[in-house]
């Protein structure tokens, strides 16, 4: 049940990448966050998987490039971009992140945080109206995983938040609430209700939702500023095959597969407005930037 409450490097990069690539097909490498399911996992199969992976592979199609997949520890995957070993990544445009990498304009897999509950937990559920922010769940027993970046900028000890029970990886939150071991969860819509799916226990729990400060962002793809894609025009070239997909419905397909509630029909709206865009100078240069053209269709591949 859910309750309503700017430069890149051209020149010496790209000759080099045409000398290494001269007989072979060009790839594009992403990375990703590995198991943090439905964003991106490895099946049993041993293949990459996950929203970001698919959307990317839908992307690739459009465009008639070959992409390569790799999930990496999650710092380890933002350092290989910002060392340009591989191509690009799909997170949430910071400044810090600007420093390295290009951003796409089109936001894709939105990420939602809301309140969880199990079920039943009246004492608990009763409180959830008066809650305000993150401050007031201090006093709470809250389950989360451990390596969770948004927990450590937003809710560390030192500022009160010592109830926090730490899980092995995100996909043991939905049962272990459900089992009662922690009052709360504060964590991505996307990523409870699809291991909740996976795990048998989606009528256990209930999901609130808040609008709190830092609750609601998006993701675009980011290329890094060492990648020779750049100069072939690769960013203008993502926005629209990411155009061309939400319109003809992919995109929404890809995220209702995976349990997303925007997949199926949830007004997300990012936090990260057109303001703090702008204020971040993100876009500034980003009439610069070539228009894409296919492997092939020039002179130099």
């Amino acid at each position: 049940m859910i309750h309503r409450i700017g430069f890149y490097m051209p020149g010496l990069i790209a000759g080099l990448f045409v000398s290494v690539l001269a007989c072979a097909e060009p790839r594009m490498t992403f990375v990703y966050m590995t198991n943090y399911a439905p964003f991106s996992f490895e099946n049993d199969q041993g293949e990459v998987k996950g929203i970001q992976p698919e959307v990317v592979e839908n992307l690739a199609k459009r465009l008639g490039i070959k992409v390569r997949h790799e999930l990496h520890p999650w710092n380890r995957s933002q350092q290989l971009v910002r060392q340009g070993k591989v191509d690009a990544m799909l997170t949430t445009p910071t400044a810090a992140r600007h420093e390295y990498a290009v951003f796409a304009r089109e936001e894709i897999t939105p990420n939602l945080w809301n309140l969880f509950v199990r079920k039943g937990n009246t004492a608990i559920i009763e409180q959830i109206p008066g809650l305000n922010g993150l401050d007031d769940l201090k006093r709470f027993r809250l389950l989360d995983f451990l390596g969770n970046g948004w927990t450590k900028l937003f809710m560390k000890p030192s500022d009160g938040f010592n109830q926090i029970h730490f899980l092995p990886d995100p996909s043991r939150l939905p049962l272990m609430l459900a089992r009662g071991r922690g009052d709360l969860v504060i964590t991505s819509s996307e990523v409870m209700n699809y291991h909740a799916n996976e795990q048998g226990v989606i009528d256990k729990i209930e999901e609130f939702d808040i609008d709190w400060q830092f609750t609601r962002f998006h993701q675009v793809i980011q290329v890094s500023r060492q990648s020779p894609w750049l100069d072939q025009g690769i960013i203008k070239g993502l926005d629209r095959a990411t155009r061309e997909m939400k319109v003809d419905g992919d995109y929404m397909a890809i995220l209702n597969k995976y349990h997303s509630r925007v997949g199926r029909g949830y007004p997300f709206k990012s936090q990260l407005d057109e303001a703090y865009l702008q204020e971040n100078g993100f876009y500034e240069k980003y009439d610069t930037y070539p228009e894409f053209r296919r492997p092939g269709e020039f002179d130099d591949w």
